[in-house]
């Protein structure tokens, strides 16, 4: 009998959550693709390139909205069961409210495990493909932007590039700066000109100084610089995506990947990542008082609205301290961890005293 519930409780879970998730995608999906259906239209394109922009934006559109989709699942269906007095029914054959909770976590975990799936892997090669994609067309009209430098990080130094091709092949203005671990400069390295040959650059117009007392300067023709720095390194720098996969962001992190952000920020991400999935979790624990709204004073309605409430609030407050996190006013694992401890704190709190 218990496994039967169990079943039961599961595939009502998943099928209410992927309902909202497929409402929600969807609704958002279509207010996007308002705004710029017309834009793909002008650049020439037509229905099937209609299509490819929807499946293209869906992955990254999806990711951001499994932590609120499983918050409305979970009150709805457990606003549903203590409705129809389902609850009462399973707790008739001696299943405890934990127990009903505990039915629906392998649910949960599930739900989490696709989260990460779609952050880590999916919606980061879907943003590439979309940006390659987007940049290749233009509206009619308008002109190409000028190129703009480019600055990042490799390891210790501070790198700026005054333009690369398309294909990252080629750079023109290097300029790198390699530092001590005190931050002081070391190292001035500029070319006119770079080549990816062979699995390295090749400088030509190459000046390099090194600092200190005397300067020493060194003017060459051509240098072979070899450096982390590859093709696919300089055009993610050139366009650069939001989504980041967990590997690309140890290797930034580990110096074998430029990135032109803060060392916090990717730090950040990477907590985010790991932790960002855990959310469905804390939402499911979060609607847990509803099933026993029904015979609490308020009602229902009133533990509904307290769920989304309180949901809402973590989703708001895990933002703002991931935003402090990325910009180093906070440790990322203090930024990243801490409303979601905090949170399921409350949320274990509210339901031992709902069951109290």
């Amino acid at each position: 009998m218990t496994n039967t519930i169990t079943r039961y409780l599961t595939r009502t879970f998943l099928i209410r959550v992927l309902s909202v998730l497929a409402a929600l995608s969807a609704l958002l999906q279509l207010l996007d693709l308002l705004d710029a259906a017309s834009s793909v239209l002008e650049r020439g394109g037509g229905i099937l390139d209609i299509l490819r922009y929807v499946s293209l934006r869906l992955p990254m559109i999806v990711e951001r909205l499994v932590p609120l989709a499983v918050l409305i699942g979970s009150l709805s269906t457990l606003w549903t069961f203590a409705a129809t007095n389902e609850f009462v029914a399973m707790r008739s054959v001696g299943m405890t409210p934990y127990q009903i909770m505990g039915a629906m976590l392998p649910a949960a975990v599930l739900l989490a495990a696709f989260h990460f799936l779609i952050a880590d892997q999916i919606a980061p090669r879907s943003e590439r493909a979309f940006v390659t994609w987007w940049n290749s067309t233009t509206e009619p009209g308008e002109e190409p932007e000028a190129p703009k430098p480019i600055w990042f990080r490799l390891g210790n130094a501070v790198v700026g590039i005054q333009d690369t091709g398309d294909d990252g092949l080629s750079l023109t203005g290097l300029e790198l700066v390699e530092r001590d671990e005190k931050g002081r400069a070391t190292l001035i390295l500029q070319a006119e000109k770079g080549v990816w040959q062979g699995g390295a650059w090749m400088l030509t117009g190459v000046s390099r100084t090194r600092v200190g007392t005397p300067l020493e300067v060194e003017k060459l023709a051509s240098l072979r610089w070899q450096a982390p720095l590859t093709p696919a390194n300089l055009v993610e720098l050139r366009v650069p995506t939001e989504s980041i996969s967990v590997n690309r962001l140890l290797r930034i992190l580990h110096g074998a990947w430029a990135g032109s952000q803060s060392p916090a920020y990717y730090a950040t991400r990477l907590h985010s990542t790991y932790a960002g999935p855990l959310a469905s979790l804390v939402m499911l624990l979060l609607a847990a008082p509803v099933a026993h709204g029904l015979r609490r004073r308020g009602g229902a309605m009133g533990s509904v609205a307290l769920g989304v409430v309180v949901g809402l609030t973590f989703l708001l407050s895990s933002g703002i301290l991931g935003s402090m996190g990325q910009a180093g006013a906070l440790p990322p694992w203090v930024a990243v961890w801490s409303p979601l401890l905090f949170f399921t704190a409350v949320g274990g709190a509210i339901m031992v005293h709902v069951e109290g």
